[in-house]
């Protein structure tokens, strides 16, 4: 019952977010709803329970506080989410589920070259947003990553989008150019990490 305790809390936590999440967006986006720790708390929720695109509520919070403010909110509540989400499937799914990708021997194989490139391997992972972030905390979690690597290779890997999250929603309403230029410039960064993880992986 303990190993699946974590999980009955994910579910109900994501039931209740889902049941009132126009009620939460509507409050964030009040203009006297400058609590900055209970909106850490709430975006980290969102990102941790994603029933709406974190993009989406990345850019209302660059919106409402600006890009720098906004910034380091996205970074920090995607972070703490991912980090609550590791240590949730860490402790209690890691053993029986290592077990089962050992009869797999390609899955293994794919599983020991990670561990060995682990900073890397989350970092690209996170600066390329092709995999979901949910599959990379469990498939972490999952792997023998130390804790430690998984947070930096975390941290550094979501500055890159979380700031341009927040840059988007503080220019939306203000400046449609930079909001061009911005996502053409993000792109162009996405091509260059792509190419660097391609020739690093041969």
């Amino acid at each position: 019952m303990k190993k699946w305790l974590p999980v009955i809390i994910y579910v109900i936590v994501i039931m209740l977010i889902f049941l009132n999440k126009e009620q939460l967006i509507i409050w964030i986006q009040r203009r006297d709803s400058t609590n900055i720790m209970a909106i850490m708390i709430i975006a980290t929720l969102f990102a941790l329970f994603p029933v709406v695109p974190y993009g989406l509520f990345a850019g209302a919070l660059g919106a409402k506080f600006g890009f720098f403010t906004g910034g380091i909110i996205n970074i920090l509540a995607s972070t703490c989410a991912a980090l609550i989400m590791f240590l949730i499937f860490r402790y209690s799914f890691s053993g029986p589920a290592r077990r089962m990708i050992a009869r797999y021997q390609r899955v293994e194989h794919f599983t020991k070259m990670f561990e060995a490139n682990a900073f890397l391997a989350v970092l690209f992972a996170r600066l390329i947003p092709i995999i979901p972030a949910q599959v990379v905390n469990i498939y972490s979690a999952i792997s023998r990553i130390k804790f430690i690597t998984f947070t930096l290779a975390t941290v550094l890997g979501k500055i890159p989008l979380m700031m341009t999250f927040a840059l988007l929603g503080d220019q939306l309403f203000e400046n449609t150019t930079n909001v061009v230029i911005t996502i053409v410039l993000y792109s162009g960064f996405l091509l260059l990490v792509y190419v660097t993880y391609r020739a690093l992986s041969k």
